[in-house]
């Protein structure tokens, strides 16, 4: 299959979402150590959840946009990046989930650069918020390694399996060429 890309880096590249990639995120998102730290940790999800997910995404480029995280090397996919929403005044809360093992290659700091750069240069994004749970330590690396500031913090806010109710810390970073 012959993907189309939107970005490239030296490890990863950001591509169109394909049908033919529900099945590698179906197994990828229901990995507990991936989901645990999502919005919804206890759900399953299912193989046509995926398709529908990717089917609805092509759909929604003003409110969202979505890209398969795509291994250089391999040209396998290794995870997911988004915005969604995109408010009406031009703020976008991104996520993003990475195989495990892929983890700890710098896969997800290099996709998030290709996606910060795509929604302030492209799509001219005024500015990128999110939030992150107090456990995942290597996703506040991630954001701080690409300018995102931690810009507060709900207390015992969210259950995580695994750590209980836990602190959930928003970040944010803002375009400065925004016109």
């Amino acid at each position: 299959m012959e993907r189309v890309i939107i970005c490239s880096g030296d490890h990863v590249s950001l591509a169109v979402l394909v049908r033919e990639d529900a099945p590698v995120l179906y197994r990828i998102i229901n990995d507990p150590e991936v989901h645990r730290f999502l919005s919804s940790p206890s759900r399953i999800y299912s193989l046509v959840d995926e398709y529908e997910w990717i089917d609805n995404s092509a759909n929604v480029y003003e409110k969202s946009v979505n890209f398969a995280i795509i291994e250089n090397k391999t040209k396998e996919v290794a995870g997911i990046i988004g915005i969604n929403p995109i408010d009406s005044d031009r703020n976008g809360h991104v996520g993003y989930f990475l195989s495990r093992d892929k983890w700890g290659r710098g896969y997800m700091t290099e996709s998030l650069k290709l996606m910060v750069d795509f929604s302030f240069n492209t799509m001219n994004l005024r500015k990128l918020y999110t939030n992150v749970y107090k456990p995942n330590e290597a996703s506040k690396k991630v954001l701080e390694k690409n300018g995102f500031k931690h810009s507060g913090t709900m207390k015992d806010h969210h259950f995580v399996p695994g750590y209980g109710y836990v602190d959930e810390f928003y970040y944010e970073l803002i375009n400065k060429n925004y016109k």
